[in-house]
Parts: C-alpha cells; sequence; structure tokens
C-alpha cells in the first residue's frame, strides 16, 4: 500500500498577503528599472488615474460596486504591466525578492524523492 506525499511548502510561500506583497515589490523593483521601456511602465500612473477620476465604470456611489471596479483596474494594470515587461528582467527580479525573503533556495540538490510503503505483520501470515 503506497502513498503518495504531498509537496512541502514553505510557510512564508503561503498566503495571500505575501503574495501581494511580493507583485507590489516586483512592480516597485520593475518601475525603477532603467531597462524597462517607459511604454510600458505608463500603465500603472494610467490605473491611478483612472481610480482618481470622476468616470467610472460602476458609479462609487454604490458602495462596495463602485471600488470593486476601481481595485479591478488597479489589478488588471499590474498584470498587464508584468506581463509586457521583458520576461527575462522580470525572473531576474523574482529571483532577488526571493533571496532576500529567504525563498531563495529553489534547487531541487538537497531533496530525495522517494516512496514508502507500509508493511504489517497480520498481512505477512
Amino acid at each position: 500500500m503506497s502513498q503518495e506525499q504531498k509537496p512541502v511548502v514553505a510557510s512564508d510561500q503561503v498566503g495571500v498577503w505575501s503574495q501581494v506583497t511580493r507583485t507590489l515589490r516586483l512592480v516597485w523593483r520593475l518601475l525603477n528599472d532603467a531597462r524597462v521601456p517607459a511604454l510600458p511602465k505608463l500603465i500603472i500612473p494610467a490605473s491611478f488615474l483612472y481610480v482618481l477620476s470622476p468616470i467610472d465604470i460602476i458609479p462609487d456611489v454604490i458602495l462596495g460596486l463602485g471600488q470593486l471596479d476601481d481595485v479591478g483596474i488597479v489589478m488588471l494594470a499590474v498584470g498587464m504591466f508584468i506581463e509586457f515587461c521583458p520576461r527575462a528582467l522580470v525572473d531576474e527580479h523574482r529571483r532577488a525578492i526571493a533571496a532576500t525573503a529567504g525563498l531563495g533556495n529553489t534547487s531541487d540538490e538537497n531533496v530525495i524523492d522517494g516512496s514508502y510503503r507500509e508493511v504489517h505483520d497480520d498481512d505477512s501470515k
């Protein structure tokens, strides 16, 4: 009877807030990187202009729903900004963020994969 082992995830890799924090740090680092073209860098300020603008898809008068479209636009802008940045730069900054957060050891050199089975004395007779 073999059982599969579940992957072990470090406690600092779990959670919405840690992911949000890493994404915001990535955006900040990419905005400050001179190697990122100027056009993608305009996406983030444009999304904040939309949030501050009195023109909305859903009026802010409707409590909750009015702010929901603002949050959605900012999330879409962050995703688009990261997507339009050069992939090599995004990967470089993600590795740097992971290294500073103590997540840098992503190699499998210290991992031994294996499986096991339980043998009971009652089954051998």
